[in-house]
């Protein structure tokens, strides 16, 4: 999940980084964010409140926080709030306190407003675009500004984007006294499952789980041929099933894998790939999905578990591809792993800090019994907390536990944010009724083609993600483009996952990719070089979606036949190496150019389940490797 905003967009925003308080400033921060937490966790586990109740005071602790402690400018004072971030801390309060107080009312006048709830709900669409702008910068505010002018001045629209347009009150009252905007479907997400599973990760961090599965993952694969590289694959897998963001992957393992790539010879653009692409797939990693898990299943009315097991088959063809990708280039290169002595032991592993990974499976216990993700939630925090206790250096007295409760709800102000501004393009869509009609457009151009609305989706789904967070990234693409391929016949869970791959990785797609621009500032190395080679490394990314909407067996939630179902992922799985082997151009020595277009093809036929395609895919797979093994290796003497 979203639990840091990424370097790049600290430079994009106007304020950058967050404040360090001290003294009594400290303390009101410290009390805040650990009100949150308390409020968070009591409704989790007695019971949530009524929508309106739940969403308004999640946002009147969300809002003041952000005002508090990023800075309106970069000239600002960083050491204190101005009197002007005091004053916007305090309108949100009363903004969002009002609807949590009054929602009955709001609520039995179905619609009626009252005129100075109209300034209050100016004030509230105008902090929410300001609270944006300090954390994520300009590009989400700008993008959802548009839909409001959208929604006014739709009789003006040019043909099939024209609507009746609404009145500015009708807009206020939209965004702010219905569950349709601001405090709609994903806000409430985030004031729920969002949340909790942000401050799980937490605990565990402060627990020290997350240095229990960097070591995991050194012990796995550190001896392997490009041993760091790996490292780097497992412990972005790892770590993406707390987190999911790929800024907050390549930070907390990139600083150590990228300087190991590099040192045992990996050059610094593609040590930096590595950790953005594997970082990048975290977020398609069960339980969390980048948060987008929990708003796939409120928004499609599906259990949660439902979306986790549509998750698997992707998130392995996904790391599989870099895996292959990574063996084929270090044999290229010659690269060794790292000595065995220098690691740790997987036994010792295991023995030492093998408890810690109870919580994680805690919560998949839970979630396959069919408990609400919330309980399960609550039981793994509880679970954190009580094997803290195992280890005095790990152990949570009072200070560290408040520490990890502040240290949650600051991490989560970031994704809040992100779901209340985008609760504006979601409730301008809704109003205006203009999704369809994007759908109707997007049919229109590609002549109700499915390949063509596929390609079109993807595309316009890496150019709504770009330089958004995760959760955002989904939810627009989700609302735009996924009612076209809906239209043409296509499962909703297989669409939204398709919208949801593209939106992710847009992460590593040019020209704004966070999480290959996060990665080169850690490699010191070009942004656009390194977002190249990690495109390459995550090409099978760019495909297997394509794969689940044509052959939906392949998907554990479309299973009709298991013999069908896992000989389509057995195939998929050797087409994806032979996707390695075209864009690596090596097997045992280098593979000429029409070998890598030959294994491009063959690929493409085994990642595409089907009797026919297959036996192409086979034939021409086997060809390629035979003739470069066996027919070229005395014409050709092998990469040493």
């Amino acid at each position: 999940m979203d639990t840091t905003v990424s370097t790049t967009m600290e430079k994009k925003s106007s304020s950058g980084k967050k404040r360090s308080f001290g003294g009594n400033l400290k303390l009101l921060v410290t009390v805040l964010t650990v009100a949150l937490a308390v409020f968070q966790l009591y409704t989790a586990f007695f019971g949530l409140f009524p929508s309106m109740q739940q969403r308004s005071l999640h946002l009147a602790f969300v809002l003041p926080l952000i005002f508090l402690l990023y800075p309106m400018w970069k000239s600002s004072p960083k050491d204190r709030p101005s009197g002007s971030d005091w004053l916007f801390a305090i309108a949100a309060a009363v903004c969002t306190l009002y609807v949590f107080f009054m929602y009955e009312d709001i609520a039995k006048r179905a619609g009626m407003y009252r005129q100075y709830e109209l300034f209050l709900g100016v004030a509230m669409i105008a902090l929410v675009f300001e609270a944006a702008r300090r954390v994520l910068g300009y590009p989400l505010p700008i993008f959802c500004s548009i839909f409001l002018f959208f929604a006014y001045y739709g009789r003006s629209m040019p043909g099939p984007f024209r609507h009746f347009g609404l009145s500015v009150p009708r807009i206020i009252e939209e965004l702010y006294l219905t569950t349709d905007g601001l405090f709609g479907l994903v806000t409430g997400v985030s004031a729920t499952y969002i949340y909790l599973f942000i401050l799980f990760g937490a605990f565990l961090s402060s627990t020290g789980t997350s240095q229990f599965f960097n070591d995991l993952a050194m012990a796995l694969t550190g001896h392997l041929k490009g041993g760091p590289a790996k490292i780097a694959v497992v412990s972005s897998a790892f770590m993406g099933t707390i987190s999911g963001s790929t800024s907050a992957n390549v930070a907390t393992t990139g600083a150590f894998t990228i300087p190991l790539m590099k040192k045992i010879g990996y050059q610094p653009h593609f040590a930096g790939a590595v950790e953005a692409a594997a970082s990048t797939g975290g977020q398609i990693m069960p339980p969390v999905l980048g948060a987008a898990a929990f708003i796939i299943a409120d928004s499609l009315g599906i259990s949660y578990l439902k979306v986790l097991s549509a998750s698997v088959v992707p998130a392995i063809l996904y790391f599989w591809g870099i895996w292959c990708c990574l063996s084929l280039e270090a044999a290229k290169l010659g690269l060794q792993g790292l000595p065995r002595e220098t690691l740790p032991k997987i036994k010792n592993v295991l023995l030492k800090s093998g408890y810690k990974a109870i919580p994680l499976l805690g919560i998949i216990y839970f979630l396959v019994q069919g408990y609400n993700p919330l309980y399960a939630g609550c039981w793994g925090i509880g679970l954190s907390v009580l094997l803290s206790f195992v280890k005095k250096e790990d152990r949570l007295d009072v200070k560290s536990f408040i520490a990890t409760l502040e240290d949650g709800s600051k991490s989560a102000l970031s994704v809040a944010i992100a779901c209340v501004i985008v609760g504006v393009v979601i409730g301008m869509m809704g109003a205006t009724g203009i999704a369809l009609k994007v759908g109707d457009v997007i049919l229109g151009f590609t002549k109700g083609n499915m390949l063509l609305t596929l390609v079109a989706t993807m595309l316009l789904s890496m150019v709504l993600g770009m330089g958004m967070p995760t959760t955002a990234s989904y939810v627009m693409a989700s609302a735009v483009a996924a009612p076209a391929l809906i239209l043409l016949g296509g499962k909703a869970l297989d669409v939204h996952f398709f919208v949801f791959f593209y939106a992710v990785l847009s992460s590593v797609t040019p020209p704004v990719c966070v999480g290959a621009y996060t990665a080169a500032g850690i490699a010191g190395s070009d942004p656009n070089k390194t977002a190249f080679a990690s495109i390459k490394l995550a090409l099978a990314g760019f495909i297997v979606p394509f794969v689940f909407i044509y052959s939906p067996d392949i998907m554990l939630t479309n299973v009709t036949s298991w013999p069908v179902t896992l000989f389509a992922i057995f195939t998929a799985c050797v087409g994806v190496y032979g996707l390695a082997i075209a864009t690596e151009g090596f097997i045992a020595r280098p593979v000429s150019l029409w070998g890598r277009v030959l294994a491009l093809v063959g690929a493409i036929s085994l990642i595409v389940p089907g009797i026919l395609s297959d036996t192409v895919g086979f034939s021409l797979l086997s060809f390629v490797i035979f003739y470069n093994l066996k027919i070229q290796k005395d014409a050709s003497p092998s990469v040493p």
